[in-house]
């Protein structure tokens, strides 16, 4: 049969345990969250069948996949302060969120913990009222727009990480899925003027500036 592969890493296991829902295989990237400090490099794999462990193990040590132990001290270090962390995150995100709903500009803002989010029902069932740290907009224009935009937001660093405590914003489209025509990325809900903002530690109220006055330098204000 089908195995079934998740990749955790947005919601992260305090918040969903795939095994729990019927996945065989989970994959997580510790840099991200877990660890959150945007220095490590370093992710696992779990599966449910001892045969699939021992498989992965041994695929791992062959071809040299194996992390190194500072990479694994660093991590234990970012796991003491995770829960700290990412509930910090989620308050912020959440505000951020409603902060941006309704600004001139933006046509769409994208968050799980709003009632407006299409999944919102979804999301809260699953993950027992935690819905993450990621918010994503869409601001009007195209890329003479995301330039201002990115331009004006320098204080936000321009990056396609995401789970570090320092807040990251990333331009799919000229990232993460510049590979993918324009018709490809429209088909995933990805327009020119889509962004992907990793929320992190920093008071809200200092992140609504900075956002809103990018916001007003692309149109014109």
């Amino acid at each position: 049969g089908l195995i079934l592969v998740v990749d955790n890493t947005f919601t992260t296991p305090a918040v969903f345990r795939p095994f729990d829902h019927g996945a065989d295989i989970i994959i997580h990237s510790v840099t991200k969250f877990l660890a959150g400090h945007s220095d490590v490099t370093l992710g696992y794999v779990a599966a449910r069948d001892p045969a699939h462990r021992t498989a992965i193990y041994d695929a791992a040590v062959t071809w040299g996949m194996t992390p190194s132990p500072f990479d694994c001290w660093l991590a234990e270090r970012g796991l003491n302060s995770f829960e700290v962390r990412f509930a910090a995150a989620q308050d912020t995100a959440r505000m951020i969120a409603d902060g941006l709903a309704g600004q001139p500009g933006l046509t769409k803002v994208l968050y799980p913990g709003r009632n407006d989010h299409p999944d919102h029902d979804l999301a809260a069932t699953l993950f027992g009222g935690s819905f993450g740290n990621m918010v994503s907009f869409e601001i009007a224009g195209g890329r003479d727009e995301v330039n201002r935009f990115i331009a004006a937001a320098g204080k936000i660093p321009f990056a396609p990480t995401l789970g570090d405590v320092a807040t990251t914003l990333s331009h799919p489209a000229s990232s993460s899925h510049r590979a993918l025509s324009a018709e490809a990325r429209a088909a995933l809900g990805m327009s020119e003027g889509f962004f992907r903002l990793s929320v992190g530690i920093e008071p809200a109220a200092l992140l609504l500036g900075e956002l809103n006055a990018a916001l007003a330098a692309v149109n014109g204000e």
